[in-house]
């Protein structure tokens, strides 16, 4: 499981943790610096690529869908582009400019 925090609350469990359970709290760290290690140039470059594909993927969905609905005489909503271009109602809700201009 993984949560987000910030520096705050993250500075106020290690407080914690280093009262009541030191086991804890340096296994607690050990997470932090393999969290720190492995979060390389690569991998960043790997994941801004691979968001990049899913975004124009999510993008050519919608085009396609848009032209589909248009072509068939139907209502072009946020949720029939959704719904035509199986994707789901939040990636379509991120492309609602595009969708209510045509």
């Amino acid at each position: 499981m993984r949560i987000t925090i910030s520096e705050h609350e993250f500075g106020a469990i290690q407080k914690i943790l280093l009262q009541n359970d030191t086991s804890l709290y340096d296994r607690f760290n050990e997470e932090l610096k393999k969290s720190i290690l492995s979060c390389t140039k690569k991998k960043k470059k790997a994941t801004v690529k691979a968001n990049m594909a899913k975004r124009k993927k999510s993008k050519n969905a919608v085009t396609n869908a848009v032209n589909m609905l248009r072509f068939e005489n139907k209502k072009i909503t946020v949720y029939s582009v959704a719904k035509t271009a199986q994707i789901s109602y939040n990636t379509a809700k991120q492309y609602e400019d595009f969708i209510l201009a045509q």
